[in-house]
């Protein structure tokens, strides 16, 4: 292991390299106070030491009453120690070492737009930066801290919550703007984001704010999610639901409320949203992310995805459909159906199941995989990395992926086995109906 200096037009930033790759943990790309908008970091002063993650965004898992399931503590987060705070706007890039021109790919974590964050265990870069790909992934805010939103705190110019997106969005302009400096090539960026982060990753590559920023984008388990749901431009309904919040917490202005201690807004968001915090944690009508425009198709390739075991495997099908159908025209679409039934318990290919087997990090699970299930992540990276490189999955020695355009059809994945074909409505309509629920 040896130092690796790069500098970037924010400064210098020291990280690590070892096997041939290099790895800068928890550089800040913005700044932002509580219920403000982000303020892209441009400038600091010598040189940045980037050899650990940052801060997580605050959530259940910060407070040891709140806590999180044994199945996602094993899955996520069994080895990671993290700290959590609401300073929490920090990236890690893993590069290939000499790296030049590289394919760049932002990771967006799901959870709900409740909870997540970027070193969950089963994210890791070296994989990709292995194949030639930069990697970059990053906290945003979630919660009450990413999502509240009431009349009271609007903006000078009437905005008002969804401060995750921003977040999100600031992220992508710090990578735009200083990825050169790490050998990738800021005219080659794409997307990739499971469940929460995959309607993440829909609404912003059909931002107009990101207009023409990237050239594919991979969507999980949620394909087509944000072109179906058409937003409610009437705000006071989710003003009225953060209204709840301010009642519980107590505070007798909104400038105490704006400033009490963040575990006592934390307890108030979780004594409303009881035991629906996902209903707390939405975004709310904005030109810039929620309008009609994402509605509209955009000139990007996408790949989509489902799990045999995924939640409601039909619906996210059909809306999958719809999306690819709205895309023809503008941007190939492909599709992937993940049905390899994880070892080590009864739940199948659960609801992110595959997102350990794309980036490599079958190590670090808990579960008896088989060479089966190195062989078959291998091909996924793969798959996925000449789609970051070239806008199509497919590369020497694969099977033919073909578009869902062609005849609709699915590759498979499944150990011992890969190959396009096309599903059964009726069989994931029974999937859903049989599957057992991991407790998340």
């Amino acid at each position: 292991m040896s130092a690796a200096l790069v500098t970037a037009p924010c400064e210098k930033i020291e990280g690590i390299s070892e096997n041939g790759i290099r790895k800068f943990l928890g550089i800040p790309y913005a700044r932002a106070g509580r219920f403000e908008y982000p303020r892209e970091v441009t400038q600091w002063e010598g040189t940045l030491s980037a050899v650990s993650c940052g801060n997580a965004p605050i959530q259940a898992r910060a407070y040891e009453e709140y806590g999180e399931s044994e199945f996602s503590r094993r899955e996520f987060m069994e080895g990671v120690i993290s700290g959590y705070s609401e300073d929490c706007l920090f990236l890690n890039v893993f590069a290939p070492e000499n790296a030049e021109g590289c394919p760049v790919v932002i990771a967006v974590y799901g959870g709900g737009l409740f909870s997540g964050q970027s070193d969950e265990k089963v994210f890791n870069g070296e994989a990709f930066a292995k194949r030639g790909v930069i990697l970059v992934t990053f906290n945003y805010r979630v919660n009450i801290f990413g999502f509240c939103a009431m009349k009271e705190l609007e903006d000078e110019t009437g905005k008002c919550g969804n401060y995750g997106y921003y977040d999100q969005h600031t992220a992508f302009m710090w990578v735009r703007h200083n990825i050169s400096a790490f050998g990738g090539d800021p005219d080659r960026m794409s997307l990739i984001g499971h469940s929460a982060g995959a309607s993440s990753v829909e609404t912003q590559i059909k931002s107009p704010l990101n207009e023409g920023l990237f050239k594919g984008a991979v969507i999980q388990s949620s394909a087509g999610f944000a072109t179906v749901m058409k937003t409610d431009k009437n705000r006071e309904k989710a003003y009225a639901l953060w209204r709840k919040v301010y009642d519980k917490s107590g505070a007798g202005s909104v400038d105490e409320f704006k400033s009490m201690p963040a575990k006592k807004l934390f307890d108030a968001y979780m004594a409303a949203s009881g035991k629906n915090p996902i209903a707390f944690a939405t975004a709310i009508y904005d030109e810039n992310f929620t309008s009609e425009v994402k509605n509209k198709p955009c000139p990007v390739n996408i790949i989509c995805s489902l799990t045999s075991e995924d939640v409601l495997p039909i619906l996210f099908y059909i809306m999958m459909k719809k999306l690819a159908k709205s895309q023809k025209g503008h941007g190939e679409t492909y599709f992937y159906y993940f049905k390899r039934q994880l070892p080590g318990d009864e739940y199948g290919a659960w609801h992110g199941a595959e997102l350990q087997y794309i980036y490599g990090t079958l190590s670090r699970s808990w579960r008896p995989f088989t060479q089966e299930d190195y062989t078959l992540s291998e091909r996924m990276t793969d798959y996925i990395c000449n789609f970051a490189a070239a806008g199509d999955p497919n590369g020497e020695g694969l099977e033919r992926w073909d578009s869902f355009y062609k005849d609709r059809k699915a590759m498979v994945f499944d150990a011992g086995e890969s190959g396009m074909k096309k599903l059964s409505s009726l069989k994931l309509i029974v999937s859903g109906i049989l599957r057992k629920f991991p407790e998340m």
